[in-house]
């Protein structure tokens, strides 16, 4: 299975925003999803690439998965840390290998310069915990914290 990771363009919004749609509802977070946060995420990120780049996993023409990456400097590790913010492959593709294959190319191309990827996990995605610790992530000991504005 060869599958091709390309930058998002504008052509591919209705396709991905179903796909997050699909993530929140597979995996609800505390802050519900809503059409214009994903809009706004794909204008911030194709406004300013700089920011973040949306990642999607194109199998023989067909959009099965993407993944939005967000990079800043980190004083602490002393380079760009790669945040993968969302990861999502469609049904009937995962358990393929597809995500870590992602990941360890992301590692192994040093994306964006990053020294370190971190992502987050809901605590009970005991599935994906298994994929990062398979792949060496380590848990923070640092706990996160939010300020909503």
């Amino acid at each position: 299975m060869e599958i091709e990771y390309r930058k998002f363009k504008t052509s591919d919004s209705s396709i991905v925003a179903e796909l997050i749609q699909s993530l929140y509802k597979e995996d609800p977070s505390d802050k519900p999803m809503q059409p214009q946060k994903i809009q706004d995420t794909f204008e911030a990120l194709t406004n300013h690439p700089d920011r973040g780049t949306i990642i999607i996993f194109d199998l023989n023409g067909d959009i099965i998965g993407y993944s939005i990456l967000i990079n800043f400097w980190s004083n602490e590790f002393g380079g760009n840390i790669l945040t993968i913010d969302e990861l999502y492959i469609r049904n009937g593709y995962r358990s393929q290998g597809i995500g870590a294959r992602f990941i360890q190319h992301l590692a192994e191309v040093r994306f964006d310069n990053s020294v370190v990827i971190q992502l987050e996990v809901t605590p009970d995605n005991y599935k994906a915990r298994k994929l990062y610790e398979s792949l060496g992530f380590k848990l923070h000991k640092n706990s996160v914290f939010d300020l909503i504005l």
